[in-house]
């Protein structure tokens, strides 16, 4: 079992272990996949061992395992596919489940508008939301969940919140670590309430397979910006006063 594999099953079900899980036969399961009631898989393994990953693409010599592979949370949401159905009919299900998603995605972001950091695409100045934005972004949501994107990248993605968690982490990390390259970091942003961003985002990431790892926002955002902030550190002329209404600050 080579590090792939080895990662693949320490942290992913195959479709059958989920149908299972789920007290479903495997061709109840394909059926919820065919019609988009559940996120895909988020990693699918050839017959050759060749890896699709549902966000980096293509890995032809992985040597992994053949099979489906997805986050063990995806049972949440094949509860909630059930229920769906249910409630509104197999013909309504998935309109329902996309509401639902997008209009939870949208709360838990104008909740982290208020206590994480400002999202001024999506809210105004008051956290009234401007509509035309906050529509994009659920709906861009909603297209990655689909995929099995959030499978892959979310440490634990069975709740809307967790999901828009690690993504608005991720942005606000991205940003700042931006700023740092550009030598416009240490003059008005604090280090401490950073690394503490870092290390919220560490928790709420995936650790990413062997393959992915090197092209992952887990990298880019906790080894090498960590790093570069105590290179940064280290030198005489660093600082790094409280950003207002950082973290930090409030």
């Amino acid at each position: 079992m080579n590090e792939t594999d080895a990662y693949l099953q320490r942290h992913y079900w195959t479709a059958d272990r989920l149908a299972t899980a789920c007290g479903l036969e495997i061709v109840q399961l394909d059926t919820l996949l065919a019609h988009g009631l559940v996120p895909a898989p988020s990693y699918v393994v050839g017959a050759d061992g060749s890896l699709q990953s549902a966000a980096f693409g293509d890995f032809p010599e992985a040597g992994a395992t053949p099979g489906r592979y997805f986050h063990p949370d995806t049972v949440a949401w094949v509860a909630r596919a059930h229920e769906a159905i249910a409630q509104e009919g197999p013909d309504a299900a998935r309109a329902t489940l996309e509401r639902r998603f997008r209009h939870n995605f949208a709360i838990a972001l104008a909740d982290l508008d208020r206590s994480l950091v400002r999202l001024p695409d999506s809210f105004d100045n008051q956290g009234a939301p401007l509509a035309a934005c906050l529509d994009a972004r659920t709906a861009d949501a909603w297209d990655a969940f689909g995929q099995g994107i959030f499978g892959l990248c979310v440490a634990s993605p069975a709740t809307e919140q967790a999901i828009a968690t690690k993504e608005i982490l991720q942005e606000a990390l991205t940003a700042l670590r931006e700023r740092h390259l550009q030598r416009a970091f240490a003059a008005d942003i604090d280090g401490a309430a950073t690394r503490a961003l870092i290390a919220r985002y560490a928790r709420a990431a995936m650790p990413f397979s062997p393959l992915e790892y090197p092209r992952s926002s887990r990298k880019r955002l906790v080894e090498d910006f960590a790093a570069a902030l105590d290179a940064a550190a280290s030198r005489p002329e660093s600082s790094a006063p409280h950003l207002p209404g950082s973290p930090a600050a409030t």
